[in-house]
């Protein structure tokens, strides 16, 4: 957490409050600089200010902002959020960045966990480590089949696999398998034509609905705002172990899988 849905949030909440704003100074907390991972807090602090935002875009789990000739990129971890005012946040004192606009906005970085990175590169960066990002075009059916086919691995694994798919976590990868009534324990060698396209609908599915509903919150993730997503409450099955299944009613169970907490229905997943 957060993943594609809520890093899509923020963007999509981000870009309207920002666009053409024009930075003019930039703090660190005494102890963020760990979060910068390819320069230190004074280059990055003396680079922003006098450029503007001409586009926030998204690939997977990180944020790009688009300065033009120079790109920030944050990759917000466990717990990172950006907030409009810092009176939104919670926990102030997990503020580390804080951004100041010349037109009198501010924007604040808080990671509680500073599990969070950041990039400050001068050309604008490819993202060639990361899979296919599954909601901005680049996934069609045919290339989810093909990448399916490139090697027999567990279907949860392969769906949290940032090299295969871009930005899909262990909340998202349990109910799209949900919603496609597959169990988190087959390989991806072994789906028939029909499980791959039930699979590929239920993951444009579950995402869009997620950002409809500006993400899922369990404990840090808040919207620009500071408000909670909506998200976790229409989840089918992640984190309700022990509980009945909305379709079934057969207990759903909670075990582990690639030591990561696994969700589902044995009745209603085959």
């Amino acid at each position: 957490m957060p993943e594609l849905p809520e890093v899509e949030t923020i963007r999509r909440q981000l870009l309207p409050i920002y666009q053409s704003e024009v930075f003019a100074e930039i703090t660190f907390s005494e102890n963020a600089a760990s979060l910068l991972q390819n320069c230190d807090v004074q280059l990055f602090c003396a680079a922003l200010p006098g450029k503007s935002i001409a586009d926030l875009q998204r690939t997977g789990k990180y944020l790009l902002f688009d300065l033009t000739d120079i790109f920030p990129v944050f990759h917000l971890g466990m717990s990172g959020i950006f907030l409009q005012e810092k009176s939104h946040s919670r926990y102030p004192r997990h503020v580390h960045v804080s951004m100041h606009f010349e037109s009198g906005k501010h924007l604040y970085f808080q990671d509680m966990r500073r599990f969070g990175k950041i990039w400050l590169y001068q050309q604008k960066p490819r993202f060639d480590n990361l899979g296919v990002d599954p909601i901005n075009g680049g996934l069609t059916l045919k290339h989810f089949q093909e990448i399916l086919q490139k090697r027999d691995m567990n279907i949860k694994l392969f769906l949290m696999d940032q090299h295969k798919l871009a930005g899909i976590g262990n909340i998202y990868a349990s109910e799209i398998l949900f919603d496609a009534a597959i169990s988190p324990f087959r390989k991806t060698g072994d789906l028939q034509t029909s499980e791959i396209q039930a699979m590929y609908a239920a993951i444009h599915r579950i995402l869009n609905a997620a950002i409809d509903r500006f993400g899922t919150t369990y404990s840090a993730y808040r919207t620009v705002t500071g408000q909670a997503g909506e998200n976790q409450n229409f989840l089918k099955v992640y984190q309700r172990g022990g509980l009945p299944c909305y379709q079934c009613g057969q207990e759903i169970i909670k075990t582990m899988l690639g030591n990561r907490s696994t969700f589902y229905c044995e009745n209603c997943q085959n």
